[in-house]
């Protein structure tokens, strides 16, 4: 179990670098630490630091100041300081940001169009939901690991498409612009309670690789992501999507390789049947039937193992109906509504533009 926290230090600042310091504000800094102590365990303690900054400083030149004028046992990771590394992930204000992307004016001043409040405290710790090697700095092995499990490479196959041209690579464009920073992981509320879930980061360089028109086994591998722990076990809560820095919308291709999984036939899971019953209720009633969807996703002999949850909502009067709906308000625009997608199938798959090195 991890230590208590040591009573907070204060420390005062010294004159900042970054700019002249007659324009600079002030900032507290509530910086988390941490410390492996020879038995294995974690020490954790709160700094605080007095932090001068202007319009142009970002959390990663703050820390910067910190560690080479106030505290030079800080520890955190840190490169290329202009958004491509990735090293610098680390949790802001309880979100998955980029140190050397994240001004300090806006977390100070917020952004209201991101849902961001204003504050007179940045809060800085390590990425969530990987373990703690020192301060802001997290093992990131396992992350590796998750990745690394999806193959990451193109594999020869009889799927491979001969006719490749400029234009058949949209579709991997955006999720090419993976840094592999962490972030999504550290925000993934899937993989904080459950740790063998792949990730929506090693989840977005998969679809990378089955809508890549070079890949010869698309089908092995959206078996192999449909199985237990894979796309159907993300919860699209989203929040990947807002820890992204590079807009590649983990969320959104997780839910492209559901699609390309169930046209391809893999629906011998409980993801695909629960999405593909769900579709049937609205389809013919307009509204869920709960009873039976929950039989057409888990069958009757997974039934048996929602005894207690049925007891417990049976006590609180939550036993849905399991007889099908008759009649349902507006049935008949429903229905018109499968049978124009049914005539007319709106392509669900995002194009990017290569907008990378060499694009044009």
């Amino acid at each position: 179990m991890p230590a208590k926290k040591a009573p907070a230090k204060k420390t005062t600042a010294k004159k900042s670098s970054n700019t002249k310091t007659t324009k600079n504000k002030n900032v507290l800094f509530r910086i988390h630490r941490a410390e492996r102590e020879e038995d294995g365990s974690l020490k954790t303690w709160v700094d605080e630091f007095k932090v001068e900054y202007a319009p142009s400083t970002t959390i990663l030149m703050a820390l910067e100041d910190i560690k080479g004028h106030m505290d030079g046992s800080l520890t955190y990771r840190r490169s290329c300081r202009a958004s491509i590394c990735g090293s610098c992930g680390m949790t802001i204000n309880n979100r998955s940001r980029l140190a050397c992307k994240t001004k300090v004016s806006d977390i100070v001043n917020g952004i209201p169009e991101k849902n961001l409040p204003p504050c007179d405290v940045i809060e800085i710790a390590a990425q969530k939901n990987q373990p703690i090697l020192k301060d802001l700095a997290v093992d990131i092995s396992r992350f590796y690991k998750k990745v690394d499990s999806i193959t990451p490479y193109v594999q020869d196959g009889k799927e491979a498409e001969k006719d490749v041209n400029k234009t058949s690579f949209e579709q991997v464009n955006m999720v090419s612009n993976c840094i592999m920073c962490g972030n999504c992981v550290s925000d993934c509320t899937s993989w904080a309670q459950n740790e063998d879930f792949i990730g929506p980061a090693a989840l977005a360089k998969a679809f990378r690789f089955v809508a890549d028109p070079r890949e010869g086994d698309k089908t092995k591998r959206l078996k192999e992501l449909s199985e237990k722990n894979g796309i159907w076990d993300c919860v699209r809560c989203g929040m990947c999507i807002d820890a992204c820095p590079k807009d590649v919308a983990p969320m959104e291709a997780i839910m492209k390789l559901r699609h390309r999984a169930i046209e391809a036939g893999i629906t011998n899971n409980r993801g695909a049947k629960h999405a593909l019953a769900f579709k049937g209720d609205i389809k013919t009633y307009g509204v869920l039937n709960e009873a039976t969807m929950l039989v057409e996703t888990v069958g009757l002999a997974g039934m048996l193992g929602q005894v207690g949850n049925a007891v417990n909502m049976a006590k609180k009067g939550k036993i849905p109906n399991p007889l099908p709906f008759g009649h349902v308000d507006g049935l008949d625009e429903v229905k018109k509504i499968f049978k124009e997608l049914d005539e007319n199938p709106v392509d669900v798959e995002t194009r990017a533009e290569d907008t990378g090195p060499g694009a044009g």
